[in-house]
């Protein structure tokens, strides 16, 4: 019993193998069947033209005439937003037909043998789309993108912030990224793979060029924390081009946690090297021209923003006299190489200096991260004393004799101290700022002391006489008001 039983387990192994053996000879001499065809395998696509069952001839005649009519067809150059066109003949355009029936053929009788049944059986379930073969005539390619890339190429743009200080509200503007087209690797890569459809079309190739300012540079810069203005005389056109230049020094400044802003150090000093000109400062209480007068209008506008910003102030002087284009005791005074302002960004995160000038109004925004928009806050100021000026009178020997001029306007000077109120659950919170001295500027009236010439005719008013008389009142000598000589004050 156990023999049989093993005697008919042999009898299967055997008709197994011989199974087995004659199902790959059927496979082998089906795949020798198949690599001696000369017709496409069935479903078989060059682009989206049906070859499939076709002989090399008729594979041929079908993709010519379709290239035929895509030789017709403008050549589309693309950065795949915009397309330029170009005719077939101007770059000798052409499809290869018979490298791409070559290639339709060889699909499913190259490569390894699992490899070719696995193509077979693929095609018997699905459409298989080949690719066709295209060229290009590299040098006319290269001359057609010569003349194309003053179109294409761009400079970067930096990124921007659009500030309507008015209405408090702020946009960015991303930045653009700079490209030059890469003519050579766009004539190279042109068609130097197969498509997969005859529409003609070249990607062109650029080499980028990043900006300076991306659009992370504005990271945490969504809000307006704080901005004040002043005002100017449209027509002091000097002093409002020291404006200018200084303000633009400025603009765009970012400030990290804990950096300290140095104006003399962002706004340089004010010279006629530096593109200042010259227009009136305050030079011991007197107004005088000097290089760079104008410019403590823009540390002075500054410094209020900063204020409202809740910022640390760490220095800053006031002028000599009291100036006009912002109240009393808030006014910060810069002279090169001795006075400077400066204000330390102590919020959580970086901060921005937007400045806007019009033709009269200066304005200075603080921008930032609305987490550090800063509590309601108000400036407010107390005069202690106010010291009114006298009036001087000076001999001056380039004068006719009794001739008066008045040389100073008066105005009178203050005591003051300033305060920043913040306003905190409910709770008004007062910081003495500093108090400041602002001297009085005193009428100061010029009298001729120049002996009159003899032989001069004298003129006579009419309905009146002349009469000899005293000498008229002179006071000699004149009033320091700041000491010695200082530094002009702009």
């Amino acid at each position: 019993m156990a023999w049989g039983a093993n005697s008919r387990k042999r009898q299967l192994g055997f008709l197994f193998s011989i199974l087995i053996l004659l199902a790959t000879v059927g496979v082998v001499a089906a795949d020798q069947a198949i690599l001696h065809d000369t017709r496409i395998l069935p479903n078989v696509h060059v682009a989206y033209i049906d070859v499939g069952g076709l002989t090399r001839e008729e594979a041929e005649s079908r993709l010519e005439k379709a290239a035929r009519t895509a030789a017709g067809i403008p050549v589309m150059l693309t950065d795949q937003v915009a397309v330029w066109f170009v005719s077939p003949e101007k770059i000798d355009f052409a499809i290869d037909v018979k490298k791409s029936v070559t290639n339709s053929l060889a699909y499913g009788r190259s490569n390894g043998f699992f490899q070719r049944w696995n193509d077979r059986l693929a095609a018997r379930e699905h459409k298989q789309y080949l690719p066709v073969h295209m060229s290009v005539d590299k040098t006319k390619l290269e001359q057609v993108l010569r003349e194309l890339a003053p179109t294409t190429d761009r400079q970067p743009r930096d990124a921007a912030l659009l500030v309507l200080v008015k209405s408090k509200n702020i946009a960015l503007i991303p930045a653009i990224e700079g490209r030059k087209l890469d003519i050579q690797r766009t004539a190279t890569e042109a068609f130097g793979q197969p498509q997969m459809q005859l529409a003609s079309v070249i990607d062109l190739k650029f080499n980028l060029q990043t900006p300076k300012l991306t659009d992370a540079s504005f990271a945490g810069i969504n809000t307006m924390l704080a901005q004040y203005s002043t005002h100017f005389k449209p027509w002091d056109y000097d002093r409002n081009a020291n404006l200018q230049l200084a303000t633009q020094r400025i603009h765009g400044t970012v400030l990290k946690p804990g950096e300290v802003f140095s104006y003399n150090n962002i706004v340089g000093n004010r010279t006629q090297q530096q593109g200042f000109r010259m227009a009136p400062v305050i030079l011991d209480g007197k107004l005088v021209p000097d290089w760079g007068g104008g410019v403590c209008q823009v540390s002075s506008t500054l410094y209020n923003s900063a204020l409202l910003a809740n910022l640390e102030i760490v220095d800053r002087s006031n002028h000599g006299r009291a100036i006009g284009y912002v109240p009393l005791g808030f006014d910060a005074t810069v002279v090169d190489g001795h006075i400077d302002f400066k204000f330390k960004n102590n919020l959580s995160r970086p901060i921005m200096l937007h400045a806007t000038i019009t033709d009269n109004e200066l304005f200075f925004a603080i921008l930032g991260d609305v987490k550090d928009t800063p509590p309601p806050i108000e400036l407010d100021y107390v005069v202690h004393r106010v010291i009114e000026p006298v009036e001087i009178k000076q001999p001056d020997p380039t004068l006719e004799l009794g001739k008066e001029v008045v040389d100073e306007s008066p105005q009178r000077g203050f005591r003051v101290s300033t305060y920043r109120i913040r306003k905190v659950n409910g709770k008004e919170e007062r910081q003495l700022l500093a108090t400041d001295d602002y001297d009085p500027v005193n009428r100061i009236i010029k009298i001729g002391s120049k002996p009159k010439d003899a032989n001069a005719p004298t003129a006579v008013e009419p309905n009146k006489k002349t009469s000899p008389g005293s000498p008229p009142l002179i006071v000699q000598g004149t009033i320091t008001l700041q000491g010695q000589p200082s530094k002009p004050q702009r």
